[in-house]
């Protein structure tokens, strides 16, 4: 028996449709035109893993995003079937490791063959947070540190000396090594700088991973009498004076060396332990009554928390010299389950207007705030700041401009005109990323008319890049069927994925450019291949951090 008759890609391509909603650089159509020939593709893969030493994977995408600080962070997605390859190895390894007791980041769900890999990682935060207040009343002194670019500097063969050190008495020989061998070429493939250090952020497979490899660090601190918590790279150690203090910091800076890892020193301090139960009691008893109402399914609980919620935001928004932008983004993560929920009314037009104000300040949340103002989809206010935002010189980041595009793809535009002028000029600048461009297609496609889409058929002989050819097949979906057809047709030898996507768009019953939808109201019913954009199956970092 060989590694490929132990991975369940079917059941790794469902995992990747849930974990989607956090690329950095989504797919045009969310994958699925690979899932409307989903065996087909599937036995291909199957086949071409069938010699690991011969899998040859393809380039990510690479796209930068804006970090606090205004530093960048880089942001890589891989195809779909490396993707899915990445992900099945994940779930092989999965069953056989049980992170230590102090570890509250990616623990797996108890079925392994569920849609979600992890326990929800807002429910582990609280747990983390919990444990730590907990501890704060025991110890006079903790220790609080994070380490800088922790993806970033995860090494290859340290990572897969890992996989040797834990699974070496569960997993057969041959196997182990056909898995070490799949993931090294995924990883060398993936950097994009040639070095041997950093795996993509923000997905299911990597969390794992990067708990493999900070695995060795946990049993250290445990074996040396630490008491120590790990929530992803975010770490406190609890003492009892202030020299044990700086001797565990030191013990943990040299461990986290002998691993290629590096603390953050601006985010890394000692601490009294009531300075810390003082700022962690402003957290804790905003949250935990919101959360408790807010996931009642009671409609007068829920009308509480939308009150909470209410209050709390205000004195957020409210003094600026305390501004807590964890808790803004908690705000307005939940402020969008409240609006389709139909609570909250009043206080949303001035939660749109905060949002739109931080656009500049906050470019790192963009993502929270264009799911948020989707639920607009009719105020002409929201498409014209996002206008102007698009045309000003903060129109910095890639990333954020992609997610703005995004955002008026979803919107019933007013301004056609305005709009298809802007997008125009994005889609034809050579200076825009990659994916800018192919968001500006489609947002020209949707609001142009037969004329406009014909100008973005005119595009697709010199244009290079499959992804932005996809897009353009995308844009012109309006297009008198047999005109289209014709030209998908004799465009479809290109390439399978330009192929799957003209098959894709010909077998939709109605026009589709985005693939939003907000969740729906009180509890979420969330199948396997759901799209919801609800946070609320997140990691907590992406409201709390």
């Amino acid at each position: 028996m060989s590694l490929k008759d132990n991975l369940d890609l079917e059941k790794a391509f469902r995992r990747v449709l849930q974990d989607k909603r956090d690329d950095v650089w989504p797919d045009i159509v969310g994958y699925r035109d690979y899932r409307l020939d989903i065996n087909e593709n599937l036995a291909d893969l199957y086949a071409r893993i069938a010699n690991p030493n011969s899998y040859k994977a393809s380039l990510p995408l690479g796209i930068d995003l804006p970090k606090q600080g205004f530093t960048l962070r880089p942001g890589v997605v891989p195809l779909i079937n490396d993707r899915v390859l990445y992900q099945s190895i994940a779930d092989f390894l999965a069953p056989y490791f049980t992170p230590e007791s102090c570890v509250y980041s990616n623990r797996l769900s108890e079925n392994h063959n569920s849609r979600r890999m992890f326990v929800p990682g807002v429910e582990l935060w609280l747990e983390f947070q919990g444990k730590v207040k907990e501890l704060c009343n025991l110890y006079p002194f903790v220790v609080e540190i994070d380490i800088t670019a922790y993806f970033d500097h995860i090494s290859h063969d340290l990572l897969l000396h890992r996989l040797d050190d834990l699974f070496h008495g569960h997993i057969d020989r041959k196997i182990l090594r056909q898995s070490k061998q799949l993931l090294q070429r995924l990883l060398k493939r993936w950097n994009r700088y040639g070095s041997r250090f950093g795996i993509p952020q923000m997905n299911d497979a990597s969390s794992f991973f990067g708990n493999l490899y900070l695995d060795e660090l946990d049993k250290w601190m445990i074996r040396h009498d630490y008491i120590f918590l790990r929530y992803v790279d975010d770490m406190r150690i609890f003492v009892s004076d202030e020299p044990s203090a700086r001797k565990a910091l030191m013990d943990l800076i040299i461990q986290l060396r002998s691993i290629g890892m590096y603390v953050a020193s601006s985010k890394t301090a000692i601490r009294r332990t009531d300075e810390v139960l003082a700022e962690l009691g402003k957290s804790i008893e905003h949250i935990e009554p919101i959360e408790s109402n807010i996931t009642s399914g009671n409609p007068a609980h829920l009308e509480r928390a939308a009150q909470l919620l209410e209050d709390l935001f205000i004195e957020i928004v409210e003094n600026e010299l305390s501004f807590n932008d964890r808790l803004f983004r908690y705000s307005v993560n939940r402020f969008k389950k409240l609006k389709v929920t139909g609570l909250g009314k009043e206080i949303h037009s001035r939660v749109v207007t905060e949002v739109l104000n931080r656009l500049v300040s906050m470019p790192y949340s963009t993502y929270i705030f264009t799911d948020y103002l989707s639920l607009f989809p009719n105020d002409k206010s929201v498409q014209i700041l996002i206008l102007d935002f698009l045309e000003s010189p903060y129109n910095i980041y890639p990333w954020q401009e992609m997610l703005l595009l995004e955002l008026l793809i979803r919107l019933n535009i007013m301004n056609t005109e305005r709009v298809t002028s802007i997008a125009r000029l994005i889609a034809l600048s050579q200076a825009k990323h990659p994916a800018c461009r192919a968001k500006a297609l489609v947002l020209w496609g949707k609001n142009g008319d037969y004329a406009d889409r014909r100008e973005i058929r005119g595009l697709y002989d010199n244009e290079p890049r499959e992804d932005i050819r996809r897009a353009i097949l995308v844009a012109i979906q309006e297009m008198q069927t047999g005109e289209r057809d014709n030209f998908f047709q004799s465009v479809s030898i290109h390439s399978p994925k330009v192929s799957a996507t003209a098959k894709y768009v010909q077998s939709l019953n109605q026009p589709t450019y985005h693939y939003y939808n907000p969740p729906s109201a009180y509890e979420l019913i969330v199948d396997a291949y759901d799209d919801s954009d609800d946070l609320d199956d997140l990691g907590s970092e992406y409201f709390l951090y």
